[in-house]
């Protein structure tokens, strides 16, 4: 073995080595292989789709803070269009990414059909007070209660899940403090 690595290192005589069936067929056999690993990785149109909708469910909800919520007092109807249009299109992108068929086996599994109903009743409920109903303190419940919802189905994907983003909110909690002496 010493003389055959050494050979191929000075650009000597090697060894025989084995046919190229042989190493495919070997290859083909590795319980973690180079195959298997990328199967699961989204294509190249799922990630644009994925990147499209959520920016575009980002830069709704963005418009729903940045331009209706100050005046939801008045039409509370429009904040919560261009806010639940902007949860959809983030659910959206977690379907384009992960696809339609085991994103909705993921959330009618048993486990996650609490918060999966959570989050669309939030959602149709923010619609429902605010379209039909004209209540802004409705309307601003209904709201807080579908940000928390998609916050915890937007982590729950994240790596580490939420004990991740409780390490996370911690430590960020903690340098705040520190810096401002508290």
């Amino acid at each position: 073995m010493h003389k055959t690595a050494q050979a191929w290192f000075t650009g000597g005589p090697a060894a025989p080595a084995a046919s190229a069936g042989e190493v495919t067929k070997g290859v083909r056999e590795l319980p973690g292989s180079f195959q298997s690993a990328t199967s699961s990785f989204p294509s190249g149109k799922a990630l644009m789709y994925f990147g499209l909708f959520l920016a575009t469910g980002i830069f709704f909800v963005f418009i729903a803070f940045a331009l209706f919520l100050p005046v939801m007092v008045i039409m509370p109807q429009k904040f919560a269009i261009c806010f639940t249009l902007g949860c959809g299109l983030i659910i959206a992108s977690i379907f384009a990414l992960k696809g339609p068929a085991s994103q909705f086996a993921h959330m009618t599994s048993m486990e996650r059909l609490p918060f999966t109903g959570a989050l669309i009743g939030c959602m149709v409920g923010t619609i429902y007070v605010s379209m039909f109903l004209h209540s802004y303190f409705l309307s601003v419940i209904f709201s807080v209660l579908q940000v928390l919802s998609l916050a915890y189905y937007t982590i729950s994907y994240f790596p580490g899940g939420s004990s991740g983003l409780k390490f996370i909110s911690s430590s960020l909690l903690s340098s705040v403090t520190s810096c401002f002496g508290r």
